[in-house]
């Protein structure tokens, strides 16, 4: 009820960006509906009887109400939805293997997972937590969700066939294309190992590293006995576990840039990803 408050007609349609006659109309058909004046006309002045204001500060209340009731259903309905992005690798190889545990204890949650290794999901993408391999930036929070190892993996098969000495010469280096999303770099895992003086069949091998599409064509091929693969220790803790790979040398190096849980600074979690966030602490715990 503008118009209680303006007192003219005219005040009331430019507030409302509606014509004065239009205003006058719909005056016209409450009063109708009420059964009674609800103004005194004074001129171009609207003089509200009591019976008007005790109508507006009525209809107000129950807007207020209204307003309040929709916007609490508002949150409870985004309290419960969950928007994860992930890099393909850590979800293929870990967080798919385990958030089925997640779901089952929260069937409330209407869960989106995103794999993507872009470190703008949260401006563009409307996510609520990011797991990737670098620390929080600008605006932003998170922790360091596992501290890994490099190591290289074989098959069991080819790893009862290694000699005893000189067991880097027995199989071809693996690596894959997208290596640098994974940090993964055999030459400088070979030099910080061994220093940059290696023996030449060392240099070699090299020289000559297989390189296939991507890092699950990598595993297979290592899986197969086509070679050494070098890993990072959270992709491949099932691997392992099941027998499927096995660490083929003792030589391991701790890894210089490790995964991460990011979500924004600005604001607290919501409720689901609160959630989120507390489980795979633990689920993180729980593995190494």
């Amino acid at each position: 009820m503008e118009v209680v408050d303006s007192g003219s007609v005219t005040r009331t349609a430019a507030r409302l960006n509606l014509t004065q006659s239009a205003v006058s109309h719909h005056i016209a058909q409450l009063e109708r509906f009420v059964g009674g004046r609800l103004f005194e006309r004074t001129g171009k002045t609207l003089k509200p009887y009591a019976k008007a204001r005790v109508l507006a500060s009525d209809l107000q209340n129950q807007l207020r109400s209204l307003s309040v009731a929709l916007e609490s259903a508002r949150r409870q309905s985004d309290q419960h939805d969950l928007h994860i992005v992930v890099t393909p690798e850590l979800y293929r190889y870990w967080l798919a293997r385990r958030l089925d545990q997640f779901v089952g204890s929260h069937p409330d949650i209407s869960l989106r997972v995103s794999q993507d290794y872009r470190r703008d999901v949260f401006t563009d993408g409307n996510a609520d937590v990011q797991i990737r391999m670098a620390p929080p930036g600008a605006g932003e929070e998170g922790f360091t969700l596992f501290t890994e190892d490099e190591f290289a993996v074989c098959s069991p098969e080819l790893l009862q066939r290694l000699p005893p000495r000189n067991a880097f010469a027995a199989a071809p280096f693996l690596s894959h294309s997208d290596v640098y999303h994974t940090k993964l770099d055999w030459r400088r895992w070979i030099s910080e190992l061994f220093g940059m003086e290696t023996e030449s069949w060392l240099s070699d091998k090299l020289g000559d590293i297989i390189v296939l599409p991507t890092f699950e064509d990598m595993l297979d091929v290592c899986r197969d006995g086509g070679g050494f693969a070098l890993v990072r220790s959270v992709l491949v803790t099932d691997e392992i576990a099941s027998g499927r790979l096995a660490k083929a040398f003792t030589e391991t190096l701790s890894a210089d840039v490790n995964y991460h849980l990011i979500y924004q600074r600005h604001d607290a979690p919501r409720y689901s990803a609160s959630l989120f966030i507390n489980w795979l602490r633990k689920e993180a715990n729980v593995s190494f």
